[in-house]
């Protein structure tokens, strides 16, 4: 079946296509595609992950979201890092603590949720059998990949203030170093990273099904581990984790439908950004100019003013979604930002780095589906011996105050800027994107989105064009914005950031593909700012 698959990593992308020459569809080449991810970018994604998708199967023209977050283990409570906080970051809602203790080792984890989010995609939509899907990521891990160079440069980075380092990660237990260092160093370019126990789990997993993880002797296993190093992970968290299934969330914009996932995911401040966006007529403002570039940053900052008063996990309260991205609520916030009104959101440290991966992809049926998954910020290196995946770190994605919206309570998940979308055009998918980069997925979606449906631009151009990002403060700007626009709005009182690269990570590495309804044509695209691939089956 002809489909194009995009994603941060070429290898991967490559076992998406294989899956479309055997017959499977778009759902069939992303499944295969995110667990080959597991193994060519472990720092990002993997069996102890969580995450979230979004599908439209043609066949039965449902759409809706599957999220597998990240669940507080039920022995945590609200209050239990308070005394260790030093300060907030400046991701709004997230604080540095004493030791690090809520991003490194076994304190740092919840419950695990992706194997159980594939296998829902699998069950309602795929075509090939679940084996066959693992088998090019068995075989990846057992036989090793190549390390390329963008992984050595992500785990030899220096932190930013406040954060741990990847390399303090990959030496965090035993039982991570001795998979993926030498001796205490990352595996350089070049070399082959080779680790069969990650091979054998997943055999485990593609022949059992994720019962193996969630039921029996693997959770005693797991639990024991966790409680051995104090952490929380219990077996009753892993026989009370459950999927969950909702309809995405929707706003028209230029003539389009755009549905994105509910909350705690980001999906109702993309719709918002893009609410506030629609009442302006950004082609005559000048995609880029100084005007274009401040009205579109205060879009955001409004998004993410109403994110923190309003954005959690709706099992544990209210989010009134309705009045989000309300046409209303849209012109509220245009209102003032036309006349000038200062506001700004609490965040003054650095950002949280873009740890998460994702994979986006649709075929000449109609199908479409974007899986974002994550580890978390990059994980917490809590490994169990024998088992050869780490654990994700997501508490850091919670306020360590008890009292707010994204406050840790027992079963809770995080918000997350993770955002899978899917644009409608008369009923018709035509464009499926999604992105790892923490709080900068959803503001580059919505870049991504008003690029190729306000600016005309093809997906490559889309994803391409020059970035901005505005949650706090400051206007953070790539090169090739800033230069072009600091003198006026710095004139202006705005506070601007640049970027030391020209296509910078930072802010989000949206994977897009498009489709025309009428021809049927489709085209990808991966975002240039860090390895990326789009591979695709014609026949």
């Amino acid at each position: 079946m002809r489909g194009v698959i995009a994603a941060p990593q070429p290898e991967a992308t490559v076992v998406g296509r294989w899956a479309l020459s055997q017959g499977g569809n778009a759902i069939d080449a992303a499944i295969a595609t995110a667990f080959a991810q597991g193994i060519v970018d472990p720092m990002m994604n993997g069996i102890g992950g969580n995450g979230t998708l979004h599908v439209y199967p043609a066949r039965t023209g449902e759409d809706l979201c599957i999220d597998f977050y990240g669940r507080v283990p039920l022995k945590a409570t609200p209050d239990m890092f308070v005394n260790d906080i030093i300060g907030p970051l400046r991701v709004a809602g997230q604080w540095e603590l004493k030791g690090h203790i809520n991003q490194v080792g076994y304190k740092a984890v919840t419950t695990p949720g992706t194997m159980l989010g594939l296998w829902e995609l699998h069950r309602r939509y795929a075509t090939m059998p679940w084996k066959m899907l693992a088998g090019p990521a068995i075989r990846m891990a057992r036989e090793g990949f190549v390390v390329p160079g963008e992984i050595y440069r992500y785990v030899t980075t220096p932190p930013q203030p406040g954060q741990s380092s990847a390399l303090e990660i990959l030496n965090a237990t035993p039982a991570m170093a001795a998979i993926y260092t030498k001796n205490g160093e990352p595996y350089k370019p070049g070399e082959v990273l080779r680790n069969p126990d990650y091979a054998n789990s997943l055999e485990q997993i593609a022949e059992h099904g994720p019962k193996w993880l969630y039921e029996g002797e693997i959770p005693r296993r797991i639990a024991a581990d966790f409680a051995e190093h104090g952490g929380l992970l219990t077996e009753e968290d892993f026989r009370q984790y459950r999927v969950r299934v909702s309809q995405p969330v929707k706003c028209t914009f230029h003539g389009y439908t755009v549905s994105s996932n509910p909350s705690p995911g980001a999906g109702p401040q993309l719709l918002e950004i893009l609410n506030i966006l629609e009442g302006w007529d950004l082609e005559a403002l000048g995609f880029g100019e100084a005007e274009y570039v401040r009205r579109v940053c205060l879009a955001q900052r409004a998004s993410f003013a109403d994110r923190v008063d309003y954005l959690c996990d709706p099992e544990f309260g209210e989010v009134p979604t309705d009045m989000l991205i309300s046409k209303e609520r849209a012109a509220h916030w245009r209102e003032r930002i036309e006349a000038g009104e200062r506001f700004d959101v609490c965040p003054t440290g650095p950002a949280e780095p873009p740890s998460t991966t994702t994979v986006s992809a649709m075929d000449e049926e109609g199908n479409a589906v974007n899986i974002t998954h994550t580890l978390g910020s990059p994980g917490s290196g809590a490994v169990v011996p024998g088992l050869g995946f780490q654990f994700n770190n997501s508490m850091f994605g919670f306020d360590a105050r008890p009292g707010h919206v994204n406050s840790m309570a027992p079963g809770k998940a995080r918000t997350t800027g993770m955002s899978p979308t899917v644009v409608f055009k008369d009923g018709d998918p035509v464009l499926v994107l999604g992105a790892p980069g923490a709080t900068k997925i959803l503001t580059g979606n919505a870049q991504v989105i008003v690029n190729i449906l306000v600016h005309g631009m093809t997906p490559v151009e889309a994803v391409a064009a020059p970035r901005m990002y505005c949650e706090s403060q400051y206007f953070d700007l790539e090169p090739r914005l800033y230069y072009n626009v600091r003198d006026e709005l710095e004139a202006k009182g705005y506070r601007l950031l640049k970027s030391p690269f020209s296509y910078d990570q930072f802010f989000a590495l949206v994977h897009a593909v498009q489709r025309d309804p009428a021809s049927g044509k489709l085209a990808g695209a991966a975002d240039p700012r860090n390895r990326g691939g789009v591979s695709w089956w014609n026949d």
